[in-house]
């Protein structure tokens, strides 16, 4: 009931206070309208969304990628033929990469091409090869996602949070214009209670004009008008800042809702609590990928074959492969030694002989770097304890915001009641104090007084409203 009674009194209260302007707005609409024309948020909007596209990017999957290439071609005249030779010494070829961990690559060449008018020949040397790579250790690299979610959740987080961080300024703003407004209309009250005090006292001459009386009266009344001049300069200067945080000219405020202030705090925390479990993952992360250029081994696999020269005589439909070539190798590599094992042969077709050779290489280095990757990985794990520092101070900081928030909201709620209460009282002296008007048991200045003492109600309505928004802005950036 006291809720709804506080409701109704919202809608009607608040255009008391100087906001029954034609050009008044709701409060929702000019925070809408101040978030659009702000450059700042635009700035934070735009900034926010290449961070998005950035992540989208490197987030693309890869394709198969292809690449073709042609050797040089070159044409030589030939005296003793009297033609042309046509040769291209590298050929054409084709490799394709496809997406995978073992960076398999198939490579496809014609080898080296050459063709004769004349004799009527054409020459061809085709190669088709391939390879694939195994690695063994630890071969999962996860900081690049955890990069990008690391900066999806800093660009909303940041972005949402000064949007309502933005929101609050508009409502203090407009808080002080309202408790401007009260004093000034509390300092004109009291300057023309005074001088009715003072035109009275003189006119029943309970003082004499000149005395001590009087020219103390008329200081306490120059002093006010002091005070009013002062509160109206500070308007101006507060219409000019509302102007400019809003890029409107302020025309008052015909509704202000009343907050939510429902909050329950969350057990992993918020955006700033998941920005430094990101930052322990990806410090983590860091380590295990240095110790794993110390651990991990990987085996080459790569093969091939391939055909000397291909001689085709179109007049008689010969053709000839005069030998082909096949491959297979293996390299074992690790952090300090490599090893390469080769089988490879030659079968000559014409000569019905096959000649295999095998082949072993290998090198060792005493990893001269052992001490700077020994300091490199101490780095690595004291910036894994800072960031497991950084991450309970984050949890720890959290827990302490949602005690204050706890405290704040209680408090808020606490003081809205407590202003419900003294509304209802006021507003059931307002109407004792007419009923005994109209009685003639009252003076209109006992009924002005008390409709002023509920016109300032509204003010004070008005202001605790918006430092409850504020709060309930406060709750939503504590939950982001």
């Amino acid at each position: 009931m006291h809720n709804r009674r506080i409701r109704g009194m919202v809608l009607c209260l608040v255009l008391i206070i100087g906001t029954t302007s034609a050009f008044s707005q709701s409060l929702e609409d000019i925070v809408s309208r101040a978030l659009g024309e702000s450059t700042q948020m635009q700035d934070l909007e735009i900034t926010k969304n290449n961070a998005l596209l950035d992540q989208s990017i490197s987030q693309a999957e890869d394709d198969v990628g292809i690449t073709v290439s042609s050797g040089e071609l070159s044409v030589t005249y030939n005296p003793t033929t009297n033609a042309y030779e046509f040769e291209n010494l590298g050929g054409v070829s084709a490799s394709f990469l496809l997406p995978d961990d073992g960076e398999t690559t198939i490579s496809v060449s014609t080898g080296t091409m050459g063709y004769l008018p004349n004799g009527s020949a054409f020459a061809i040397s085709p190669k088709v090869s391939a390879s694939h790579t195994l690695t063994y250790g630890y071969t999962t690299d996860n900081r690049e996602s955890l990069a990008n979610r690391q900066t999806e959740v800093l660009a909303t987080s940041s972005y949402e949070s000064s949007k309502l961080t933005f929101a609050n300024t508009i409502y203090k703003q407009i808080s002080s214009l309202l408790e401007n407004e009260k004093s000034i209309k509390q300092t004109e009250k009291q300057i023309e209670d005074l001088r009715l005090d003072l035109e009275q006292n003189l006119s029943l001459k309970l003082i004499r004009e000149g005395s001590l009386t009087h020219e103390t009266q008329k200081q306490a009344i120059a002093s006010q008008e002091a005070t009013l001049s002062g509160l109206q300069a500070s308007r101006e200067l507060l219409l000019r800042q509302y102007a400019t945080l809003t890029g409107s000219t302020w025309e008052g405020v015909d509704s202000i809702p009343e907050p939510v202030l429902d909050f329950s705090s969350n057990e992993e925390g918020n955006s700033n609590v998941l920005m430094q479990s990101l930052a322990l993952s990806m410090a983590k992360e860091d380590l295990a990928l240095k110790m794993a250029e110390f651990e991990n081994k990987s085996l080459k696999l790569s093969g091939g074959i391939a055909t000397s020269t291909i001689d085709t005589v179109f007049n008689n439909n010969k053709g000839d492969i005069n030998t082909v070539t096949p491959e297979i190798s293996a390299t074992l590599a690790g952090k300090q030694f490599s090893m390469t094992g080769k089988v490879e042969g030659t079968y000559d077709i014409s000569k019905n002989d096959f000649t295999p050779t095998v082949s072993i290489s290998g090198s060792w280095s005493n990893n001269p770097t052992s001490t700077t990757d020994s300091l490199t990985v101490q780095k690595l794990q004291n910036e894994v304890l800072l960031a497991e520092i950084a991450y309970a101070n984050a949890k720890n900081d959290y827990q302490q915001s949602v005690t204050s928030l706890e405290n704040r909201i209680a408090s808020w709620n606490l003081s809205y009641m407590l202003l419900g209460q003294t509304m209802d009282y006021h507003q059931q002296v307002l109407e004792q104090q007419q009923d005994l008007a109209e009685r003639g048991l009252a003076t209109k200045s006992e009924v002005d007084d008390a409709a002023f003492t509920v016109e300032m109600d509204a003010y004070d309505l008005a202001v605790t409203l918006l430092s409850g928004l504020q709060l309930e802005n406060e709750i939503r950036i504590l939950q982001i």
